[in-house]
C-alpha cells in the first residue's frame, strides 16, 4: 500500500444532500492538504443508477497515484453494505480503472433523463457498476494490504 492514507469526516448541514450522505476528506501522510474527497451516498431510490453509493474527486495535482482506489478500500472498510453501486461518466477511464480493481462488475450504461440536475451539467450516460462483497471480494481485496 501507499503511505498512510485516511479519511477525515467533513460535516454539512442535515438537509445539504438530497439523500444521506457522509463525505470525508481523502488525508495522505506528508501532503499537508486534502488529496481529495469521497462520497458514501445511503441512495436506493432512482437516482442510484446516476450518482450511485459512492462517489469521489481527487484534486489535479494528486491525480495518477491510486488515492481514489485507497480511498475506497478506507469507506468500504466503515461501510455495512454488502451490494454497492459505483457509477462514472464514460469518458472517464480512470475512474473506470478504479471502478474495476476494486472488482466490481459493469452492470449496463444509461441515459441521463433530460430533466435531470446532471444533465444540465453536460452529463448524458453514465456506466454503472456493482460491487458485491463475498468471499472472492475479500480475498482481492487482502492482497492490496500484503
Amino acid at each position: 500500500m501507499l503511505k498512510s492514507l485516511s479519511l477525515k469526516r467533513v460535516d454539512f448541514p442535515g438537509n445539504y444532500f438530497s439523500v444521506p450522505t457522509v463525505v470525508y476528506d481523502i488525508i495522505v501522510e506528508d501532503i499537508e492538504y486534502p488529496v481529495g474527497r469521497i462520497e458514501y451516498r445511503v441512495e436506493t431510490g432512482k437516482d442510484l443508477v446516476y450518482y450511485g453509493n459512492i462517489g469521489y474527486f481527487i484534486n489535479r495535482a494528486y491525480r495518477g497515484n491510486n488515492y481514489a482506489f485507497y480511498a475506497c478500500l478506507k469507506l468500504l472498510e466503515i461501510i455495512d453494505h454488502n451490494e454497492i453501486y459505483i457509477t462514472c461518466n464514460p469518458d472517464n477511464v480512470a475512474s473506470k480503472r478504479t471502478i474495476e480493481k476494486l472488482g466490481a462488475t459493469f452492470i449496463e450504461r444509461v441515459d441521463v433523463d433530460e430533466c435531470h440536475e446532471l444533465y444540465r451539467y453536460g452529463e448524458v450516460q453514465k456506466d454503472v457498476y456493482i460491487l458485491i462483497r463475498d468471499d472472492n471480494y475479500e480475498k482481492t481485496i487482502k492482497t492490496y494490504y500484503k
